[in-house]
């Protein structure tokens, strides 16, 4: 092999990402075709009372409130008997639409799990101290509030509450 041949080929070498373990450009998410999240779906006893929770508390907008027919899925996915009235309404924060979804079951048992808690909703708030002070004032269990560090270094605080069904919520807000 002559000079320039080698001198070709180990620069070539060199500039593929693959040997060169360079780390590949960051994926474009409009060409993602995988899995989305869309929503969390909670069910609750009082659709009223949760959304005096999630929308005059947490600051969430409703975008749809309706009843649900007995031919809903939800009545599968829930395991709700269809006898059982169920409503529900989904909820909006300012970059994400339709991200929380409340579903209100009348006549047919709800059991909660309280412990261990199965679940939690992680919400990003802009104002921590004020949003577990209102908690507290409507006599809803709040949980000390401790330091964060996110797996990206990133400090803040969080703090976790249960909304009036049980459900766990932990807030956060971050460092400026």
């Amino acid at each position: 092999m002559n000079r320039l041949t080698f001198a070709l080929v180990t620069a070539l070498a060199l500039a593929s990402p693959v040997l060169a373990q360079e780390k590949p450009a960051a994926a474009d998410m409009s060409l993602y075709d995988g899995v989305h999240y869309k929503r969390a779906t909670i069910l609750t006893t009082d659709l009223d009372r949760s959304l005096t929770f999630y929308r005059d508390l947490m600051g969430l907008k409703v975008e749809v409130e309706m009843p649900l027919k007995p031919t809903s899925y939800a009545y599968v996915m829930f395991n709700i008997d269809s006898r059982a009235q169920m409503r529900m309404a989904m909820l909006s924060s300012d970059t994400q639409q339709r991200t929380l979804a409340i579903i209100e079951v009348k006549g047919a048992p709800l059991n909660i799990p309280t412990s261990p808690r199965p679940h939690s909703m992680v919400l990003e708030s802009p104002d921590l101290p004020g949003m577990a002070a209102r908690a507290r004032d409507r006599g809803l269990t709040v949980f000390k509030e401790l330091e964060l560090t996110t797996v990206d270094g990133r400090k803040g605080k969080e703090q976790g509450m249960l909304d009036p069904d049980g459900h766990l919520v932990i807030l956060y807000q971050l460092n400026p």
